[in-house]
């Protein structure tokens, strides 16, 4: 069988280390044997001047990229160089070999490393440690690594094909992607905030500005959120949001239960394909809540119009006292047994249907109809609100 170049098997050591590990294999892969290998390090450091620059961007094939801002005027850059080859002595020859080069190209410093050919069984990882001038654009890429980026005061674009990547204290534009790793930010503040998980989870902490973010498998936790729209998508994780204020808040997981609590803004959507919904302490004009598979709560809630719909699942509902007495609430369960607490003073229109269980309410309803064990149709008091709950298995209480 042909042996894979080394170039192929850098991306996947990771997770190949891990099922050979798991499988009780030796760690002979493709034929090469990293046991038998020998390596070298080597530090290069470099300062650039920034004489019309106002970008950064670095480049790592394979290694690390940290950028941190600072009262500096320059920019600072440590690579550290490693090389990997059967004997010691040509690990050093590849090593020495790669050079670091910062070059203008407009108002962007490109920061880049020129390395040799490579041959089977041998490969080479640069990876970078840059001091700047906070006032500055940062564009940072490694097709295998992690980024760290912290106190800067402009756009960011960080981008990793396999590695984590953590961010605190910018300023500015940002836009975080990362194929397979996690994604931690903390203080940021921006006119937009895109954060991107192929596989990993995503931490947010204290972000202010217009939100997206999307993971296809991973969990979500956003804490401390202000000043724009909150838009978050997971294909298969749990996402938690607390304290947050917002325009819209539009949280949807394919796979995952969603728990949020103190939101406040205009409108709150909180769907899940497989998984229960929580909420609890929202006040907002908007509230739409919803499970294909899986049972709903919400407690304290202040909103004009509610939506609660559960395919699977019980759902229980608890208005606060500051809820408008004239409330425009829809919620059904499919499967499962609906228990609704009314804003205090609630008047209008209520109906209770239970298609195989029984209705009880709590409230002085003023029947129209007949009355039976699993309907009630009427009003309470005078007013322009609307209550209609209804299970399709399962009994109904309204209090």
């Amino acid at each position: 069988m042909t042996s894979l170049r080394l170039t192929q098997i850098v991306p996947f050591l990771t997770g190949l280390s891990l099922l050979v590990a798991a499988s009780g294999c030796n760690d002979e892969i493709g034929g090469w044997n990293s046991s038998n290998q020998s390596r070298f390090e080597r530090t290069v450091a470099q300062r650039l001047a920034l004489d019309g620059i106002d970008t950064i961007d670095a480049l790592s094939k394979v290694g690390s990229v940290t950028v941190t801002g600072a009262d500096v005027a320059d920019c600072n850059v440590i690579a550290k160089i490693t090389a990997q080859a059967p004997t010691e002595e040509e690990a050093k020859g590849l090593a020495e070999q790669v050079e670091i080069v910062g070059q203008p190209a407009g108002s962007t410093l490109k920061i880049r490393s020129k390395e040799p050919d490579l041959q089977d069984h041998r490969w080479i990882s640069v990876s970078y440690t840059i001091t700047m001038p906070r006032r500055m654009n940062v564009r940072c890429e490694s097709n295998f690594g992690s980024l760290d980026v912290s106190h800067v005061e402009g756009r960011l674009d960080g981008k990793s094909g396999n590695g984590a990547i953590k961010v605190q204290d910018v300023r500015g534009k940002t836009d975080l992607r990362t194929s397979f790793g996690s994604i931690d930010c903390r203080d940021v503040t921006g006119p937009s905030i895109d954060l991107n998980s192929g596989n990993g989870a995503i931490t947010a902490t204290r972000l202010r500005g217009q939100t997206t973010a999307e993971t296809s498998f991973g969990a979500m936790t956003f804490e401390d959120f202000a000043d724009g729209d909150l838009k978050l998508k997971s294909g298969n994780g749990r996402i938690g949001i607390t304290n947050a204020s917002f325009g819209v808040c539009d949280a949807r997981s394919s796979f995952g239960a969603i728990a949020a609590g103190g939101l406040r803004g205009d409108s709150v959507t909180l769907n899940s394909g497989n998984g229960s919904v929580e909420i609890a302490g929202a006040k907002t004009k908007t509230v739409d809540l919803y499970s294909s598979f899986g049972s709903l709560r919400a407690t304290d809630v202040t909103a004009s119009n509610l939506s609660a719909v559960s395919g699977n699942g019980g759902v229980n509902i608890a208005c606060s006292p500051a809820a408008p007495a004239d409330l425009n609430a829809r919620v059904r369960s499919s499967f499962g047994g609906v228990d609704f607490t009314a804003p205090t003073g609630f008047a209008g229109e209520v109906s209770l249907n239970a298609n195989f269980g029984t209705v009880k309410t709590a409230l002085p309803i003023t029947v129209s109809g007949e009355i039976s064990r699993n309907k009630i149709t009427g009003k309470i008091g005078d007013g322009q609100g609307k209550i209609h709950i209804e299970s399709g298995n399962g009994s109904v209480e309204l209090k």
